[in-house]
């Protein structure tokens, strides 16, 4: 059968093997890594992909492990205005526990099915609002925006 889901989970620093991931890719972890910057067309071609795991790591301040934890996520500091382009099949992306510091405005434009986005734990200067333009084109489908504190995982899993 076809490849329909990657995962890596040994710490990579970067993503040298872009353009060769099988278009009918669904689902992509790419999380507890030590990414900082992924290259703009990463994801083309990838146009069945529905949830994209980027997020640097899931403990909360207080929970054992965070610390080593905190240290141990990816460390996305750029997102590219056209990172997700191509990416109309989204449903899920999770950002968060990053060092992402502003969006582009369209950074998120075509993603017409996107239901989960979650933002939280980065360093937004000034901190992040729905009003923000990135977030204009998301519409009526986006159910779960988390740029604060973390709303939950009923709605991310597949």
């Amino acid at each position: 059968s076809a490849l329909r889901q990657g995962s890596v989970r040994k710490p990579l620093t970067t993503v040298a093997w872009w353009g060769i991931l099988p278009p009918q890719l669904r689902v992509l972890n790419l999380e507890f890594n030590e990414l900082e910057e992924l290259p703009e067309d990463f994801f083309k071609g990838l146009e069945k992909l529905k949830v994209l795991w980027l997020t640097g790591n899931h403990y909360q301040p207080g929970e054992k492990g965070y610390k080593k934890m905190k240290a141990a996520g990816n460390r996305l500091q750029l997102l590219h205005p056209k990172q997700f382009e191509g990416l109309a099949n989204l449903q899920v992306l999770l950002l968060h526990h990053n060092r992402l510091e502003t969006l582009p405005q369209k950074v998120f434009e075509g993603l017409r099915k996107l239901r989960v986005m979650k933002l939280l734990d980065n360093q937004f200067q000034p901190a992040l609002t729905r009003k923000h333009p990135a977030f204009s084109k998301l519409g009526k489908v986006l159910r779960q925006l988390d740029l604060d504190e973390d709303s939950g995982d009923a709605l991310e899993d597949f």
